[in-house]
């Protein structure tokens, strides 16, 4: 299994709709192949910063099949207008 770890950036102005979003987003995401878990983790030291683990059978399965999906169309839509810069995101091994 690997994780994919994303810091996401949101404006202030947009938190509550942001954590609102972040269930349908989470559905999307686990009725992708090779999708495992989602969670989302809100910063206690900085509002508007939150780390979003998800768990994917591969790596293959987040860079090859997820991202030329509709939908990871589907999950911009949904959550990732919310983002006040590019998420960072790096991937790790269990």
């Amino acid at each position: 299994m690997v994780h994919e770890y994303a810091l996401l950036r949101v404006d202030a102005d947009d938190i509550d709709a942001f954590e609102a979003s972040q269930r349908a987003a989470s559905s999307i995401l686990l009725a992708s192949p090779g999708c495992r878990s989602v969670e989302f983790q809100r910063s206690i030291d900085e509002r508007g910063v939150y780390l979003m683990k998800v768990g994917w059978d591969r790596v293959e399965d987040h860079l090859d099949t997820f991202v030329s999906s509709a939908a990871a169309i589907e999950l911009g839509e949904v959550f990732g207008r919310y983002f006040s810069s590019p998420p960072t995101v790096a991937h790790f091994e269990r």
